[in-house]
């Protein structure tokens, strides 16, 4: 056997060896083991379960037989039927939702209505509706509040925390170091993959003046879980749980990942794994200001600050009427109301509300899907 041939063999075996002997307990074995994360990633990491509500809500059920004969552009100039794209898209699930009337409502690639998915950054978004659940309790008095009021170590790792306020972290204005790259090195993947991301946090220096610039973080939203676990008492995901997930009818089971069964940190940045019916019903939650049932589960207030067009938060980088405010995404033609709100998430899971047309869109896939854009095609879909 030749030289060459023996030193590459060699080299296999041992990084055959490396892959074995790696244990998903720790940073590296899963950054080698799971690698790029995927929809099936609520199979891997250790959870807090929800129940399905004993008295679901539903939609009413009103199908527009020619709704996914809709043609909608797909790439370029090129058009297709929406019925169409959905299978060759990699999408999970389509829903049209206008009035409370679920007009569409399309699966697909393996996929039907009790079937689960990972809900990637969406989780964001409803981490914002925690952290206004939490002032609405006041656990927390203000959003304004600086973060070492509550978490007065971080001022040991950097003295810049102690300008830090929880807004700026809503609003993707921290400053914190995220390297954002998938190599084992960057942010991206430890935010995704440490096992203890609270001993995470506390290595973070700053790297930028809070509120000096948009950067995506998503050690963002774990901070705000630290924050939530130290006001309420309870892990976010209790939290939630108790306060939102048991409020709205929710007609499957579900559940929200942690970074470990030892550590039991709630997975802020990603981890919410539900069907897609119901995810749908916090798009009706913000739609209806808070309110479900007639119960105020999110002060209006709230929702009114996180759907508020702040010119200084344009990100003119990614689009001409895009904004951005605790952890949602605002589209405004105006400058002045949204006419999109949206939660999005890895591979194109997404949650958009068109409030002056009472329409909720979620799609979520297995892939972003060969698409020009899924907001041109939601936009279509809805008359703009």
């Amino acid at each position: 056997m030749k030289t060459g041939t023996k030193i590459i063999l060699l080299v296999i075996g041992m990084c055959i060896l490396l892959y074995t002997q790696c244990s998903t307990d720790t940073y590296i074995g899963r950054w080698i083991k799971w690698r790029a994360s995927d929809i099936l990633d609520h199979q891997k990491f250790p959870k807090h379960h929800f129940s399905a509500s004993k008295e679901p809500f539903y939609f009413i059920a009103s199908p527009q037989s020619d709704f996914g004969l809709k043609e909608v552009t797909f790439r370029g100039q090129k058009k297709k039927r929406l019925q169409d794209i959905v299978p060759m898209s990699g999408t999970t699930a389509f829903l049209f939702i206008k009035n409370d009337s679920l007009l569409y409502e399309q699966y697909a690639n393996g996929y039907d209505r009790a079937s689960i998915n990972t809900s990637f950054s969406t989780a964001k978004s409803i981490t914002s509706l925690l952290v206004g659940k939490a002032i609405d309790d006041g656990y927390i008095e203000s959003e304004e509040d600086r973060i070492i009021r509550y978490l007065p170590e971080l001022k040991k790792v950097d003295p810049q925390y102690d300008q830090l306020q929880i807004s700026h972290i809503l609003d993707m204005r921290s400053g914190i170091q995220f390297k954002d790259h998938d190599l084992p090195w960057g942010d991206k993947p430890k935010a995704y993959y440490k096992p203890k991301l609270r001993d995470r946090i506390m290595e973070l220096p700053m790297t930028a003046p809070p509120n000096s610039s948009f950067h995506y973080n998503s050690y963002n939203p774990i901070l705000l879980g630290m924050l939530l676990e130290n006001t309420t008492g309870q892990t976010p995901a209790a939290y939630f749980e108790h306060h939102i997930w048991n409020k709205l009818g929710m007609e499957y089971a579900g559940s929200w990942s942690m970074d470990s069964e030892g550590s039991g940190m709630t997975k802020m940045e990603s981890g919410l794994n539900l069907m897609a019916i119901d995810f749908a019903k916090f798009g009706r939650l913000v739609l209806q200001k808070g309110q479900w049932n007639d119960q105020q589960l999110i002060s209006e207030k709230w929702i009114n600050e996180s759907t508020a067009i702040d010119p200084d938060h344009k990100l003119n980088e990614f689009g001409d009427d895009l904004y951005y405010e605790n952890f949602w995404w605002l589209h405004s033609k105006d400058g002045n109301t949204p006419y999109i709100i949206s939660a999005t998430g890895h591979l194109g899971q997404y949650l958009y509300i068109f409030p002056q047309k009472n329409i909720i869109i979620v799609r979520m896939g297995k892939k972003q899907g060969d698409v020009d854009s899924w907001t041109t095609i939601f936009k279509e879909l809805s008359g703009y």
